[in-house]
C-alpha cells in the first residue's frame, strides 16, 4: 500500500546546507513559532530549539516534524528563555 503523506515542496533558491531565517517574532532571537526555510523542506515553523546546534521544525506543507542538526549559528550563540 502506497503512503499518501505528501513530501514538502522544495525551495531550490536556497543553497544546500543553509537554514534561512524567514520570519522572527523578535529581532535577533530565533524562537518557537518563527519561520525558517531549507532547500529540501521549504518553509517550516520552529517547534523546539533543543540545543545551539539542533532544531525541530514542522513543514508548513504537510505538518510533518523534522529534526535539523549540525547547525552552526556561530560562536556567540546562546540559549535563553523567552
Amino acid at each position: 500500500m502506497a503512503s499518501t503523506q505528501a513530501l514538502p515542496s522544495e525551495a531550490p533558491w536556497i543553497p544546500p546546507g543553509v537554514v534561512r531565517l524567514v520570519r522572527l517574532k523578535r529581532e535577533g532571537a530565533l524562537g518557537r513559532g518563527d519561520l525558517v526555510a531549507t532547500r529540501r523542506l521549504g518553509t517550516c515553523e520552529v517547534v523546539t530549539i533543543e540545543t545551539t546546534h539542533t532544531l525541530t521544525v514542522r513543514a508548513l506543507d504537510n505538518h510533518t516534524q523534522y529534526r535539523i542538526s549540525g547547525i552552526d549559528f556561530g560562536s556567540g550563540v546562546r540559549l535563553g528563555e523567552v
